[in-house]
């Protein structure tokens, strides 16, 4: 089976080449083959160079087989590229076939894996009070990967629609994998759920008209959709197919119709409204910016800067939050929703500046702390070098036997000098204590009682 998905017929002067892509049964999603189909139109024999610039997807591993062809890279249209000068008779024309890997697909596995992880995250927070519109994101999310799969088996038998497609969705689907292994993208995502109405839908009318006013005309109509509509935003397209442009990054309405002569069609196409800016995503970023430059402008050397820093970026999400508030025709709406989306952007870069300024503050801060403990130790080993310097002046040093003898009577003649003192001591208190309480003469002597028994009066 064979789709041609790439038909350039170009005259090099020396050649023409025309390049299609084969592709087997893709049941299994096998390898795709690119088939180089270069003509030399002359009747002399010639050199011929062959260049072909590969799908932006591929990487130089994801090349199986160039035949005779080699590989290089455009550093111009940052693309990989195949080449080689090939001779070649009168009229005589060559096929060659490169073999790459099938990188547009998305397997099962994968989404599962996505799925499954998903359900981890939301079992995280299940008991939180943003679990139900949690639920609601899980489950949109979950929708979205089928839909991406259905599509993919749709277009199995047409490469060009499978590349097509994988194409439209793969800044979602990059989205997916950065953000499904989060939990708070979860929480984000159900916050921003609540301010949004999904019911909520704006018409785009498109007028179209025969320029012949005698012919009947069969026109193959394109128009072009905002860049943040994809197949499913578009909930009445009145016959049209829905189909996307890479190179623009946009999707498109197409459809061939006939028309009378002069005759005018009117089509109201009904979108889903996606240009609503969600305000939580706002009062996140200023929270996080307000933590940080709290701690920021207790330092005199960063507090300057801080504050431009918070100042702008405050300003910015307070333009942004106002806008929200007018009701504005469909052009202007969406022209606000990209122009909040910048100043969004521009927030986070100060917010990003922020917290850079804080790490390297708290980074300087610790590095002090670390400094007084190194000054402490540095002291403690000094007084350890002191320790052991009179160590060994006292130790290390000859020591006469006279000396030796010196030391020995001087200790023996304090303590007994000391313990003399202490007798003396001892005796003259022992003899004056308890005077008014010893027995008188002929006096017989008193029995203590015991604790808390009547005295013995007798």
């Amino acid at each position: 089976m064979f789709d041609k998905i790439f038909c350039i017929a170009r005259q090099r002067g020396i050649g023409m080449l025309v390049f299609l892509l084969a592709v087997a049964p893709v049941t299994a999603w096998a390898d795709l083959t690119i088939n180089l189909i270069a003509v030399n139109p002359d009747e002399q024999g010639k050199e011929i160079d062959v260049k072909y610039h590969l799908p932006r997807e591929l990487e130089p591993q994801d090349v199986v087989d160039t035949g005779p062809l080699k590989v290089d890279y455009d550093v111009d249209r940052s693309l990989y590229f195949v080449y080689g000068t090939v001779p070649f008779g009168p009229k005589e024309s060559k096929t060659f076939r490169v073999k790459v890997r099938d990188v547009w697909v998305i397997t099962r596995e994968e989404v599962d894996i996505l799925k499954n992880q998903l359900d981890q995250s939301f079992d995280q927070i299940k008991n939180l009070e943003e679990s139900r519109n949690a639920a609601i994101v899980r489950d949109q999310i979950n929708d979205h990967l089928d839909r991406i799969l259905v599509q993919q088996q749709t277009y199995s038998d047409n490469i060009e629609r499978r590349i097509e497609q994988y194409r439209a969705y793969k800044e979602e689907m990059d989205q997916i994998r950065n953000n499904v292994y989060s939990i708070d993208y979860l929480v984000r995502q159900s916050r921003e759920l609540e301010e949004l109405d999904l019911n909520k839908t704006v018409k785009l009318v498109l007028e179209v008209q025969n320029p012949s006013k005698k012919e009947e005309k069969t026109v193959e109509q394109k128009h072009y959709l905002p860049k943040e509509i994809r197949e499913e935003d578009v909930i009445d397209g009145k016959g049209f197919d829905v189909r996307f442009d890479d190179k623009k990054g946009m999707a498109y309405l197409t459809k061939k119709e006939t028309f009378q002569p002069a005759e005018i069609k009117r089509y109201e196409i009904v979108l889903k409204d996606v240009w609503t800016f969600p305000l939580s995503k706002v009062n996140d970023v200023e929270l996080r910016a307000k933590e940080a430059y709290q701690e920021i402008s207790e330092d005199p050397a960063f507090a300057e800067s801080g504050k431009y820093l918070y100042d702008s970026m405050v300003n910015k999400l307070a333009e942004l939050r106002s806008s929200q508030q007018e009701s504005l025709p469909v052009q202007q709406h969406i022209g606000l929703y990209r122009v909040n989306t910048e100043r969004y952007a521009k927030a986070e870069e100060d917010l990003k500046k922020l917290e850079e300024m804080l790490a390297i503050l708290r980074a300087k801060k610790l590095d002090e702390m670390e400094k007084g403990k190194v000054k402490n130790v540095l002291q403690r080993l000094r007084a350890l070098r002191g320790l052991a310097a009179l160590s060994e002046a006292i130790f290390k040093r000859g020591i006469s036997v006279t000396m030796v003898w010196r030391i020995i009577f001087g200790t023996l003649m304090f303590v007994a000098f000391f313990t003399t003192i202490n007798f003396f001591v001892w005796a003259k208190r022992s003899g004056s204590m308890g005077e008014e309480k010893r027995a008188k003469p002929r006096e017989p002597i008193q029995e203590v009682p015991k604790p808390g028994a009547e005295p013995n009066k007798s």
